[in-house]
């Protein structure tokens, strides 16, 4: 950004070339799956080589593998956007995150096992696997059919909820690495598609902002742009489900309201004053999103992923 007088250039990393992030960045670093044990000196390599100096995880996929492996990438000069190894593994594990919240003297709901809930069933419930990411596998269940079927597509690692309905809310925090908050911005969940959000709208909620700070000030190790989550009634109270120590994916929308969330953290990083305030975003911007199309010229079609056989997602 020229107006911090920071020169740079953004590297995408991903799992083959055509990433549309990797068309939209400076240049691209291909690496391993993260399940693969080769992904992490893979990334320690490209830091040292590209000269990388800040790296932020954009899915819940590697932020434990990452926490763990901060003093590396710090060896190299690089700082990971990254919270403690123990405030990522209370997040990741739905059960432990459920005690935190409690532990907050925040609103709660049932949240047990597969296993406990086979014992004291209650429906309608709320289904996700333990340590899910992206929405995939969490489904209202209305019934025991139901519930089988969703065990046989995704496994028995499950955490039952209590199904809460009426608004939901993702809302985007900035705390620093002093532990001092300086955004958070509610944003209403209006249209849903596959767990990201399609429309959604700014709101300036006071209790659900205070609900906000007082969960999170509940975590020690919290550092860098998370999102928490919650349903509630409208004007009730909310029930939080989840806080994801990681951009959200409707961060743009906090972005155009006015909290510039990747300025603050390169701000945070250089050791700048961020000089925001909680409070200064703009309510009521509603966010409309669609799929849009990145077209580039390819030398060889047929090393494309998904040439011999479609992939379907």
């Amino acid at each position: 950004m020229q107006d911090l007088d920071i020169a740079g250039q953004v590297l995408a990393s991903d799992i083959c070339r055509t990433s549309a992030a990797m068309q939209a960045a400076d240049a691209g670093i291909v690496v391993p799956r993260v399940a693969n044990e080769a992904y992490l000196p893979a990334l320690l390599d490209a830091v040292e080589q590209h000269d990388v100096g800040l790296l932020v995880p954009l899915t819940d996929l590697d932020l434990l593998l990452l926490a763990k492996a901060r003093e590396a990438f710090a060896r190299r000069g690089c700082t990971v956007m990254v919270s403690s190894p123990e405030a990522v593994a209370c997040c990741r594990d739905k059960l432990r995150f459920d005690d935190v919240v409690a532990a907050a003297g925040l609103a709660t709901g049932r949240c047990v096992t597969l296993a406990e809930f086979r014992d004291a069933p209650f429906y309608p419930c709320f289904a996700k696997p333990i340590d899910g990411s992206a929405g995939i596998g969490a489904s209202r269940i209305d019934n025991e059919p139901a519930l089988d079927a969703h065990v046989a597509r995704f496994g028995s690692d499950l955490v039952i909820q209590d199904c809460h309905d009426g608004q939901e809310y993702t809302i985007d925090v900035y705390r620093t690495r002093a532990g001092e908050i300086k955004t958070i911005v509610p944003r209403q969940r209006l249209v849903v598609r596959s767990g990201e959000v399609e429309q959604g709208l700014t709101v300036r909620d006071e209790a659900l902002m205070a609900a906000t700070r007082q969960l999170v000030d509940s975590v020690d190790g919290l550092w860098g742009v998370m999102c928490c989550q919650c349903r509630r009634d409208p004007g009730g109270e909310p029930y939080f489900f989840e806080l994801n120590p990681r951009f959200g994916g409707g961060a743009p929308l906090s972005i155009a309201a006015g909290a510039d969330l990747p300025r603050y953290l390169l701000q945070d990083v250089l050791g700048r004053d961020i000089g925001r305030s909680v409070g200064d975003f703009e309510e009521n911007v509603l966010m409309l999103r669609y799929l849009a199309a990145i077209c580039v010229d390819i030398d060889n079609p047929a090393s494309l992923r998904g040439f011999d056989a479609t992939i379907f997602k």
